[in-house]
């Protein structure tokens, strides 16, 4: 019975050994699958990144290939004769330009004497500066004030404008109202007059307080009247400066 219990023991043992050996063998089977799916993997990122490596590797041999014949032809280029480069680009021959013909000569000659003559053609009203003067700083009741109005250019070439007593306004107020116009004396129409550079125009309006037509002519100024009195003229949109005098009382 005791021999048989060792006999017991021992087939034991080695049924735990027969089945710890195929547990063994099945660990080692699957570790080597393992392996070889991990020696597949490794093998195909090796491919891979060989190919992605190629292409630049040719390309540099290639383009350092290249650079020695390059520099190999360029320095046989320098070494060659000028000659052997072909024609050079010819530049453009200047046309002479052509010499005026009479003919062209006369039509500047007529643009020219006609921009001079254009240059003395009608005055622009702005370049005419006007000033007023009176004959004297009083008058009694029964003298005649008289204005002189001077026209100056400030024009560099002549010009024509029409000046005249039918051109120029002399307007005399009192007080801020109008007492006199000498436009309302239906004064004669003007003629074109020829300005030069400084030189002045001089125009001379009398004021008739007497006078019997044309209606308003006289002014409207009252009767013995005394005081100071203002007077400005006008031409073309242009004025003077204002000028001042007085009417006094009738000398004895």
């Amino acid at each position: 019975m005791w021999m048989d219990a060792e006999r017991d023991d021992e087939g034991f043992g080695k049924d735990s050994d027969a089945s710890d050996e195929g547990a063994w063998d099945l660990t080692d089977y699957g570790a080597y699958w393992r392996r070889r799916f991990l020696i597949l993997c490794a093998g195909v990122v090796a491919l891979g990144v060989c190919a992605w490596l190629l292409p630049g590797a040719r390309q540099a041999h290639s383009t350092s290939a290249t650079a020695p014949e390059s520099m190999a032809a360029a320095a046989t280029r320098q070494s060659l004769p000028p000659a052997a480069y072909g024609p050079a680009w010819s530049s453009p021959t200047p046309s002479p330009s052509p010499s005026p013909s009479p003919a062209d000569s006369a039509k500047l000659a007529t643009a020219t004497s006609t921009a001079d003559g254009n240059a003395g053609a009608a005055c622009a009203p702005a370049d005419i500066v006007l000033s007023l003067f009176t004959g004297q700083a009083s008058y009694d009741q029964k003298a005649r004030p008289r204005f002189n109005v001077y026209a100056v250019s400030t024009a560099a070439p002549g010009c024509t404008l029409t000046y005249g007593s039918g051109a120029v306004q002399v307007i005399v107020t009192s007080q801020g109202h109008v007492v006199w116009n000498s436009a309302a004396c239906d004064p004669p129409a003007a003629k074109p007059v020829r300005f030069t550079l400084g030189v002045p125009q001089l125009l001379t309006v009398t004021w008739n307080r007497k006078a019997a037509r044309p209606a308003g002519c006289a002014g409207s100024l009252p009767a013995g009247f005394t005081g100071t009195l203002r007077a400005v003229a006008q031409s073309h949109g242009q004025s003077s400066p204002v000028r001042t005098f007085k009417i006094a009382k009738q000398r004895a």
